[in-house]
């Protein structure tokens, strides 16, 4: 072996190593080490090349995980949307949420056989779910004042709960804000616990399969 030899990111490779089943991550992630070595690296230069890289692991994680990504997201856009606009009160939306994480870490867990498999698929999906919903707050309040601002619960609410003096538009806004940074905390320690749970219940499911 050529110590000399170029490598990709460690970062994206322990990535890989985690997404792929553990019958097929030695020889998966070595074929496209050598396509990296050979090809993509005299081609295009290292940078170029580990961009390359990068790019067949967001594939193989999309591929593997898109539908419970996009189930999240779906369900936190009419929940929240629901909610601004009053049409029904959410209440289990956040437990729904919480139950599709477990799902994600169970079927992660189950399709790579390792409890890693697992744990990585809930932490990233959670990731990605709260900067979505961090993009979506920042860039939804000010149309969503419109309505809000007009709306005698949304007042209520305002009124009980704003500093003196403090403007409609300034309250829902730092509401937001303050929504951001508690949602990520949740799904921080929630994606890492469910990840970890839901990795080890899909795993052992696999393993009990096989025997």
């Amino acid at each position: 072996m050529n110590r000399n030899a170029p490598n990709p990111p460690a970062w994206a490779e322990s990535v890989l190593m985690a997404l792929l089943p553990a019958d097929r991550a030695e020889c998966e992630t070595g074929d496209l080490l050598e396509v990296y070595r050979d090809q993509q690296v005299p081609a295009q230069g290292r940078a170029a090349a580990d961009w390359w890289y990068i790019r067949q692991v967001i594939t193989v994680f999309a591929r593997n995980c898109w539908w419970w990504l996009a189930a999240l997201i779906s369900l936190f856009v009419m929940s929240d949307v629901s909610n601004t606009y009053r049409l029904a009160v959410p209440h289990g939306a956040p437990l729904v949420l919480l139950g599709l994480i477990l799902a994600a870490s169970a079927h992660g867990g189950w399709r790579t056989r390792r409890m890693t498999g697992g744990m990585f698929a809930g932490v990233a999906i959670s990731a990605l779910l709260w900067l979505f919903m961090a993009t979506w707050w920042m860039t939804t309040w000010y149309p969503f004042l419109l309505t809000q601002q007009v709306d005698p619960y949304w007042i209520q609410a305002w009124h009980f709960s704003a500093a003196p003096g403090e403007t409609f538009a300034h309250w829902i806004f730092w509401d937001n804000v303050g929504a951001t940074i508690i949602s990520g905390l949740v799904l921080c320690a929630g994606g890492s616990g469910l990840g970890l749970a839901g990795g080890l219940m899909g795993a052992t499911a696999r393993r009990l399969r096989r025997t």
